[in-house]
């Protein structure tokens, strides 16, 4: 597959990345910076999936760029919470909402993109103190996934209606794509600020939360389930990306020997995990098998007495800086800069919104990313079945369990060495 920047451009857009001022959103700088993460995000998903060099990755953690990417998700997921209201106070029915909806964009595809080199845990090295910005945003974006559903589009909504569920189904995609952020979080505790141990299993609580939500399980709908941006029929066993996110998160942080030390099995704690034991049917655990483990350690806990909770470690105040800075600046002043991004976001000249959506019409062609998201659609080298692991030297062969791998390892070993 052909890319879509020369490795001259991946460099150049890399290396000017700087992060916004939210004063700035919509205006014309701010589009064209819009459009060239697009595009970065584009190139990624070439590189991943054609097994190329990930050379958006490795620009990224060369010119320690991937901070960049956390503060631009965090400073539209304010706009939306704070501006976006204001704008709909001042204009209740706007003709155009596409750079609107733009805007909203341009989070999922700084999600997008850390979803991808977040994988490779030199990523992480980067992060520094910005990495518990990352964990307090995927936090409040995967506990969207308890409440918020896709919403399909109605025979006749207005403009208002429509924003509304561009901004509902956005959040939905960010959160499925969350839950992978968080696993690559955990997965580097050794590369992450001291704090963020503390933070994932006592400040946000996320053995309960993914709990909670493999309960629910919102990947699922109707007998369809969610998997690269898309909803697709569903065989009732494949185990799908997202559930293998959280179970392989969960099987990290309770099997973690930190566990014991920082994570009070208090009664309502074992009372929320012992849900997950009726979830780990023989499918799941055949396509999984890590999760034997995480079995025999729920068997354990659920027969042994309320543990005594130790003094543990000095707990340290987490200042999150990005997201304290972007409120800084923006002093309280929702309605002020409301009043001066009106004309921008909901532009009334016809003829600047289509040369605006001419611009990225490019960057947002569905149809390659639909293509690209091969990842979710991967089948088992041995069996065939869907599968959610892959080969950790290679990285090329998938396999739906561990048993598949080991069987298959006779034939793959010449093409593992290559």
């Amino acid at each position: 597959m052909e890319s879509v920047l020369l490795p001259s451009e991946i460099d150049i857009f890399i290396d000017n990345m700087t992060p916004q001022k939210l004063k700035d959103i919509a205006t014309p700088q701010w589009l064209d910076w819009h459009q060239r993460l697009q595009r970065l995000n584009q190139e990624a998903l070439i590189e991943v999936s054609a097994l190329k060099e990930e050379h958006v990755k490795e620009t990224l953690v060369t010119y320690g760029k991937v901070k960049v990417l956390t503060h631009e998700a965090i400073l539209i997921s304010i706009w939306k919470q704070k501006v976006l209201p204001q704008l709909l106070k001042l204009e209740s029915s706007p003709e155009s909402t596409f750079i609107g909806y733009s805007i909203l964009y341009h989070e999922a595809v700084c999600v997008a993109l850390l979803e991808l080199v977040l994988y490779h845990p030199s990523c992480c090295d980067t992060l520094e103190d910005s990495a518990c910005d990352l964990l307090d945003y995927a936090y409040g974006a995967a506990s969207q996934l308890l409440s918020i559903k896709q919403i399909e589009p109605a025979a006749q909504e207005n403009t208002v209606t429509e924003l509304m569920r561009q901004r509902n189904n956005l959040s939905f995609d960010i959160g499925i794509r969350t839950l992978a952020i968080i696993r690559y979080l955990t997965e580097n505790f050794d590369r992450l600020p001291f704090s963020i141990t503390s933070q994932v299993y006592t400040t946000y609580d996320i053995p309960v939360l993914f709990t909670e939500i493999l309960c629910i399980a919102p990947w699922i709908k109707d007998g369809k389930m969610y998997s690269g941006g898309t909803w697709k029929i569903w065989d009732n066993e494949q185990l799908g990306q997202a559930e293998a996110q959280v179970w392989l998160t969960l099987r990290q942080l309770l099997l973690d020997p930190e566990c014991s030390k920082r994570y009070h099995l208090t009664e309502s704690r074992r009372n929320q995990l012992a849900k997950l034991l009726p979830l780990m049917r023989p499918t799941l655990l055949d396509q999984l098998s890590p999760l034997i483990e995480l079995n025999h350690w729920l068997c354990r806990v659920g027969v042994m007495e309320q543990s005594v909770p130790s003094s543990g470690p000095l707990l340290l105040e987490t200042v999150l800086g990005l997201k304290e800075n972007i409120l800084k600046e923006c002093g309280g002043k929702w309605k002020k800069i409301a009043e001066k991004q009106l004309p921008l976001v909901f532009n009334h000249d016809k003829q600047l919104l289509q040369e605006v959506a001419k611009k990225l019409s490019v960057a947002y062609n569905t149809e390659l990313l639909e293509k690209l998201e091969v990842k979710d659609q991967a089948t088992c080298a041995q069996c065939g079945k869907g599968a959610i692991q892959r080969c950790s030297k290679c990285k090329k062969s998938w396999y739906c369990s561990r048993a598949c791998q080991v069987t298959h390892w006779p034939q793959h070993k010449e093409e593992c060495k290559c």
